[in-house]
C-alpha cells in the first residue's frame, strides 16, 4: 500500500512543528489517531521515522529522507490541482513560458498582458530563469516557450528573433568619465558591479574583456539589476546592464547612463521552442509576441 497524501501531509507538519500534538490539531484530529496513521505509515515503509520523546518528535535518517521526498511530492501535487483548476473555470490551454531578467524587466510584461486580454482562456504561467537554464528547459519539456538573448548550437530548438535591446553602461553621477558615449575597453580602468557568472550580460562582459587583452575587475557579483544599480549608487563601481531595464532606476539612485560604442552593446533577444510542432495554445503565444516584437 503507497502512503496516502494526508499521513504524508501529517509526518511533515509533525517534524516541523517538533510536536506530534501540534501537527494533529493542525490537522483537524485528535492525538490518538494522528499517532495511529504515523505509526501506520512507518509500517507501510518498514522503517522508524520519528525519533518520539517526552519533549516531543524528531526525524529520523530515514524520516528526514521521506521529508525531502514528501515536500517535493505536496509541490507537484498543489501545482497539479493549481492547474486542473484552470481548466474547470473555462480555460482551453495553459503555456509554460520562461524569460530572461531582461525581458522580464522591459516589454515581457506588456506582451503578455496583452495575449491574456486577448486569449482569456488560455492560462500563462511565467518564470525568469537565466537564459542558459531557459534553453535547458526547454529540451527537457518543463518549459514550452522560452525568451532569452542568445541562439544555442541545438538542431532540436528553434530561435525565433523576437526583440533588440541596448547595454549601457551605468555610473553615479558623480563619476570621472563625463561623455555620453564610451568603449567598453575604456571602462575597463574602473572596478565594475555585475551579476552572477551564469548570466549572459556577465559572459559578454567576460568575453569583452579578454578581446581587449584587459583585466575585468568585477568587484560586486549580485543577483537583480536593482542590486547592481544600488551598488553603483554606493560607489562600489561601473555597471553594464539593458538600458530599458535599468531606466526606471535612474532618478531614485541619480544614475548616469552612457551609450557604449561597441557592437555587442545592441542585442537581439529570441524565442525558443522545440523543433516538434507547436499545440494551438503555444501557437497563439507565439504569434502574438512575435507580433508584437520585431517587424
Amino acid at each position: 500500500m503507497r502512503p496516502d497524501l494526508d499521513s504524508l501531509a501529517l509526518f511533515l507538519r509533525a517534524i516541523e512543528h517538533g510536536s506530534l500534538s501540534k501537527a494533529a490539531a493542525e490537522s483537524h484530529m485528535v492525538l490518538s489517531a494522528a499517532s495511529r496513521r504515523l505509526s501506520i505509515l512507518e509500517g507501510h515503509l518498514g522503517v522508524a521515522l520519528l525519533n518520539r520523546t517526552s519533549k516531543g518528535v524528531t526525524p529520523t535518517g530515514a524520516g528526514e529522507s521521506l521529508a525531502m521526498h514528501a515536500r517535493q511530492i505536496l509541490r507537484d501535487v498543489d501545482r497539479m490541482r493549481a492547474d486542473l483548476s484552470d481548466y474547470a473555470q473555462g480555460a482551453t490551454g495553459r503555456v509554460r513560458l520562461h524569460a530572461n531578467a531582461s525581458a522580464m524587466g522591459q516589454f515581457l510584461p506588456d506582451d503578455v498582458a496583452s495575449f491574456r486580454q486577448r486569449y482569456p482562456e488560455i492560462r500563462v504561467s511565467v518564470e525568469e530563469h537565466r537564459s542558459v537554464y531557459i534553453v535547458q528547459a526547454i529540451r527537457d519539456r518543463q518549459a514550452d516557450v522560452g525568451v532569452i538573448t542568445s541562439e544555442a548550437a541545438d538542431p532540436a530548438l528553434n530561435f525565433i528573433p523576437y526583440r533588440t535591446d541596448r547595454l549601457v553602461a551605468i555610473v553615479r553621477q558623480k563619476h570621472p568619465w563625463r561623455g555620453r558615449e564610451v568603449s567598453f575597453e575604456e571602462l575597463l580602468d574602473f572596478d565594475f558591479v555585475g551579476l552572477e557568472d551564469d548570466s549572459a550580460i556577465s559572459r559578454t562582459m567576460e568575453d569583452a574583456a579578454m578581446s581587449a587583452r584587459k583585466v575585468l575587475r568585477l568587484r560586486v557579483r549580485v543577483k537583480s539589476f536593482e542590486a547592481v544599480c544600488r551598488m553603483i549608487e554606493a560607489g562600489m563601481g561601473v555597471g553594464i546592464l539593458p538600458e530599458g531595464a535599468a531606466v526606471t532606476y535612474r532618478k531614485e539612485m541619480k544614475l548616469r547612463f552612457i551609450n557604449l560604442t561597441d557592437a555587442w552593446a545592441s542585442r537581439r533577444m529570441y524565442l525558443c521552442t522545440r523543433q516538434e510542432a507547436l499545440s494551438f495554445p503555444q501557437r497563439r503565444l507565439v504569434d502574438h509576441l512575435l507580433a508584437r516584437g520585431m517587424p
